[in-house]
């Protein structure tokens, strides 16, 4: 009995030991990850995985990630939720022999809650800061009938739209355009903002973009650039858009234009075409134009893009130039007037292949253009002061410019994720002919009685041909030195190598035509010389991010080789260059909706080859080019610190920066005075490494948000110093330079009107080594006001005012008082036809200025054109998003 009981109580330990191992094999571990639109990892999301039998619970780590080690059943169902987002829920059946799986990351969408027949006012946080993104909720703003996209940036803070439709943040100019995430067309940032009506966003999002392939790698070194992301209202992510509109100008310009475009979500279809004609006194425009994209995913993994653009022009216009040129001998005044005239004919044609895998990302480019252009100059240039001469040219240039490039570029993640390896190759080829007469008259004056002496005829005909080609490659890898799903970040280490190899060609003969009119080839104004430029990168980082905190540190080493031959003479040159550069990024994520960033970058440029040829350029027969074969590599280096901040119960947001620019072997012209052959004086330019020229400046923002964002109040400014170094006459020579501006703004906007205005002062002050101290100053003063009426849903009036004193031009600037006003009404079911008047410069006071520094050189430029007009539109609107039809059809700011 003993026995069998002893027996018994084996078999029942054999059992149960067998059904614990049955259960512990039974089990199951399932691991994701959570995404947003912008395919970023949302924190803090609850997942709820339930079988059978029990509920398991778990929320995301800060990449995103979740894990339930010890799951009973291959069949579940998957509930997640996270405040802000739409409920994700799933069932799933796996492979009962797959032990381990990790599932398809899951993409939440943004909810907005919607009670029919009540109202419910919730105050909504603006902006939110985050390492990397700046946040506007749309709902914090006022949002118009009928207003688009620009209509809604111009309320946010740290953003600027001109009035072309370029947008800035903070002071960067944004250069590409996503919606929900994904690429939008054509990326056109200044075209869209302009089409989508401003209904639909409910939120945006300014983006330190360091492009697709770093975002899947996670390696982001370099400068970002600026991305505008629009995150839609639920169902809002479709729609069919675009219209026709044809306006008639008083100073005689005339414009047709249509485009339609179909979206629905990754599908995009878009078509567009304009014509212009414009004839007065000072300006000649005949402009037409058509283009086409398509963006489509062929597979879930793989999308196709494509675009065609062409372009034909005729342009006339009629410009004034005044050059104020500083030397120890003396001072030149050149004042110049042109008349131009130029013809374009361009073709353009892109397509793109892309694709993302969890392992893998592809991308494919090819793109190629035609370019035709003729141009006609008619210029005369008075030069008093140290030189009296007067210039008359008459010229005209014929060029043909096709080119093609492509590129392609593959990454992979190795290794459970933890190694990375990405791979590219690209390749270019351009050529161009062109074919220019030039005829030159120079008058010679005696330099004590300034009575004309005699007078110099020069024609010639100069031909040129140009080829180059190029291609490259690179390769990448880094090594992760924590695992992905660390909850305290991630760190890994980067190597990479690239290179380039070109190689260009330039054919320059001249032709000249004698008094006699006789035609010879003059050898000394001809050029043939082939160019091979060779340039390696070796780069090392290392990379660290964490919830708060994210910073990469690099080294590059970049030797290059220039080998150049002169087909005609047999002679060579030979440049070579060994550069180095650091680099450091920290983005730091403050408290209570603060963000601090730093940057500093180093990049080396070798000198352009026309600059290292030591053969004599006389193309300009009144300053001879002679090149400098021992130039070395500029050294450049750039930081910059950021600091945003905004109160969520105070609504003062505070945004400042600095940022510093210097640079090693500089390469500058170094400008001498030569007699010519009839005793005259002419300009001789070599070149010359320098060190000394550095820019430092900084800038900020205040804005105060009031009653619920409808009144707000702005002061913002910057100051910059710039410190330069240059030739004369073969004397080191310094120059600096001050600018200084602030501004303070006003703004209210209700849903019935809006009302802004601004008070600016800007200070510019330049001095120079030479001529006992040269200074000029510039300054602007300038008050502006706008203002909206909308009385009702078909109706808005708008005016605006600006004037502006301006101290220190040499040309006639005047002091102009600019006044605009104009009207838009709508008619026809959704406001779809649109009528609008625009009155520009009422006061025929407007003038286009501008002024720029070089070395000991001051350039002012004014562009003469019919300011005061009046222009009528007349626009037929198409837009449909989502499941109704938007009322946001008319475009109210049509006249330009």
């Amino acid at each position: 009995m003993r026995k069998s009981n002893n027996l018994c109580f084996l078999l029942f330990f054999i059992l149960i030991t067998f059904s614990f191992n049955a259960l512990a094999q039974s089990q199951f571990k399932i691991s994701g990850n959570v995404i947003d639109s912008l395919k970023k990892p949302i924190e803090g999301v609850s997942i709820r995985l339930i079988t059978d039998k029990d509920t398991l619970r778990s929320n995301t780590d800060s990449k995103g990630n979740f894990t339930f080690p010890k799951v009973s059943r291959n069949k579940f169902y998957l509930s997640i939720t996270a405040l802000g987002y739409k409920p994700f829920a799933s069932l799933y059946e796996l492979e009962s022999a797959k032990r381990s799986t990790e599932l398809d990351p899951v993409i939440l969408k943004t909810e907005s809650i919607r009670l029919d027949d009540v109202e419910v006012k919730v105050k909504v946080d603006p902006i939110k800061i985050k390492k990397d993104t700046i946040e506007y909720n749309a709902g914090a703003y006022t949002v118009r009938e009928n207003d688009k996209v620009e209509d809604l940036l111009k309320q946010l803070q740290g953003i600027e739209v001109d009035e072309k439709g370029a947008v800035t943040a903070m002071g960067k100019k944004m250069t590409k355009l996503r919606v929900n995430g994904e690429d939008f067309f054509t990326s056109n940032v200044e075209d869209y903002i302009r089409q989508l009506p401003a209904d639909i966003i409910a939120k945006l999002q300014v983006i330190d973009d360091y492009g697709d392939e770093a975002n899947f790698t996670g390696i982001k070194i370099g400068t970002p650039q600026k991305m505008l992301n629009l995150v839609t209202k639920p169902g809002m992510d479709k729609g069919v858009f675009g219209g026709m509109n044809v306006s008639s100008a008083t100073n005689n310009a005339h414009n047709l234009g249509t485009n339609g475009s179909i979206w629905k979500k990754t599908k995009q279809i878009g078509f567009g075409g304009r014509y212009g004609i414009t004839n007065n006194e000072f300006t000649k425009m005949n402009n037409g134009g058509l283009n086409g994209n398509i963006r489509d995913k062929i597979s879930k993994e793989f999308s196709v893009n494509g675009s065609y653009n062409f372009s034909n022009g005729t342009n006339s216009s009629i410009q004034s130039n005044y050059l104020e040129t500083f030397n120890p001998q003396g001072t030149i005044y050149d004042l110049r007037e042109s008349n131009s005239n130029s013809n374009s004919l361009n073709n353009n044609i892109n397509l793109g292949l892309n694709g993302a895998t969890k392992k893998n990302y592809f991308n494919a480019s090819l793109a190629g253009s035609l370019a035709n252009t003729r141009s006609d100059a008619f210029s005369t240039s008075y030069k008093t002061g140290f030189i009296r001469q007067d210039l008359t040219s008459n010229s005209g240039s014929r060029s043909n410019n096709p080119n093609l490039n492509g590129s392609i570029n593959w990454s992979r993640r190795l290794s459970n994720n933890k190694r990375s390896l990405s791979m590219g190759f690209n390749f270019g080829t351009n050529g161009g002919n062109s074919n220019s007469t030039i005829n030159d008259m120079i008058r010679y004056y005696n330099e004590t009685t300034n009575i004309l002496v005699k007078d110099s005829l020069l024609n010639r005909m100069v031909e040129n041909n140009t080829s180059s080609s190029n291609f490259g490659g690179n390769i990448q890898f880094s090594n992760s030195l924590k695992k992905p799903n660390d909850s305290a970040g991630y760190s890994f280490i980067n190597l990479s190598y690239r290179f380039s190899v070109s190689r260009s060609r330039n054919l320059q003969t001249t032709t000249v035509t004698n008094p006699f009119g006789n035609r010879f080839e003059v050898d000394s104004l001809g050029q043939d010389y082939v160019s091979n430029f060779i340039n390696q990168n070796i780069s090392i980082g290392y990379n660290t991010n964490s919830k708060r905190i994210s910073y990469n540190l690099g080294l590059n080493f970049s030797p290059s080789i220039i080998i150049g031959k002169y087909q005609n003479t047999g002679q060579e040159l030979k440049n070579y260059q060994l550069n180095f550069s650091p680099s450091a990024n920290l983005s730091y994520q403050i408290k209570d909706n603060g963000n601090l960033s730093f940057g500093y970058n180093g990049y080396t440029n070798s000198p352009d080859f026309n600059k290292l040829q030591p053969i004599r350029n006389n193309n300009d027969v009144q300053n001879l080019i002679i090149g400098n074969p021992d130039l070395k590599a500029t050294s450049s280096h750039t930081a910059d610190l950021s600091y945003n901040k905004f109160g969520l119960k105070s609504g003062l947001s505070i945004m400042a920066g600095l940022s510093g620019t210097f640079a090693i072997n500089s390469v500058v012209s170094n400008t001498i005075f030569l007699r010519d052959t009839l005793n005259s004086l002419k300009q001789q330019t070599t070149y010359e490494n320098v060190n000394g020229i550095y820019n430092v400046g900084g800038n900020y923002s205040l804005n105060k948000r009031m009653l619920d964002n409808k009144i707000s109040l702005s002061i913002n400014g910057n100051i910059a110093y710039s410190h330069n170094v240059f030739y004369t006459d073969n004397v080191l020579n310094r120059s600096s330079g001050i600018n200084v501006s602030n501004a303070v703004r006003f703004n209210i906007n209700q849903k019935k009107y809006s009302f802004n205005t601004s008070a600016s002062y800007s200070f510019s002050s330049n001095t120079y080594s030479v001529m006992n101290q040269n200074i000029k100053n510039v300054q602007v003063l300038a008050l502006s006001g706008s203002a909206s009426w909308i009385p009702n849903k078909r109706f808005r009036v708008n005016a605006s005012a600006s004037k502006s004193l301006n101290f220190g031009y040499n040309l006639y600037a005047g002091n102009p008082l600019l006044v605009n006003m104009g009207l838009n009404t709508s008619f026809l079911k959704n406001n779809k036809l649109v009528f609008s008047v625009q009155a520009n410069d009422l006061f025929n006071q407007g003038a286009l200025f501008s002024t720029s520094i070089t070395n000991n050189s001051i350039s002012e430029n004014r562009t003469r054109f019919i300011s005061r007009f009046v222009q009528a539109t007349l626009s037929y609107n198409l837009s449909q998003f989502g499941a109704r039809k938007s009322k946001a059809n008319g475009n109210f700011n049509s006249a330009e």
